[in-house]
């Protein structure tokens, strides 16, 4: 089973299956385990991105695949505040959301780095998340 990759439109798409993940704020909130806002502020009442993740042609995906490609913040340091807002960290405790970029790209970044660097990485999740805007799809289709 090959990894596969295209990049369309800026965004970074695996083969088989979306890999954009977001999520809801108030559906994660409402766990059990709660949620605590970022120190930057209360998000917005708009999906998230969750993580960009790399998948196999079976649904299936890989993980941790480079130990030695530490996630590095001076490389996106031009990213954090769109970050900030359309990819936080809900977690508990309250954080500024780089201890989460960090397991995303430790865990599912490192996957992609034969096709994209660690900045490239963060800008295709946000290029996607712009490009595809779930709430207007939504608005469209009549669920509000």
């Amino acid at each position: 089973m090959g990894l596969g990759w295209q990049v369309v439109r800026g965004g970074l798409i695996g083969l088989g299956l979306p890999l954009g993940i977001t999520s809801w704020p108030g559906s994660y909130c409402d766990t059990e385990n709660g949620c605590c806002y970022p120190t930057t502020g209360k998000p917005a009442a708009n999906f998230g991105i969750h993580g960009l993740w790399p998948n196999f042609n079976n649904g299936s995906y890989p993980s941790d695949c480079d130990p030695n490609n530490h996630y590095n913040e001076a490389e996106i340091s031009d990213l954090i505040s769109c970050m900030q807002k359309e990819w936080p960290s809900l977690s508990c405790p309250s954080c500024n959301g780089s201890t989460f970029w960090a397991h995303e790209w430790n865990k599912h970044g490192t996957c992609s780095e034969s096709v994209l660097d660690q900045h490239a990485y963060f800008e295709s999740a946000l290029n996607l998340k712009a490009d595809i805007v779930l709430l207007q799809i939504l608005e469209n289709a009549g669920i509000s």
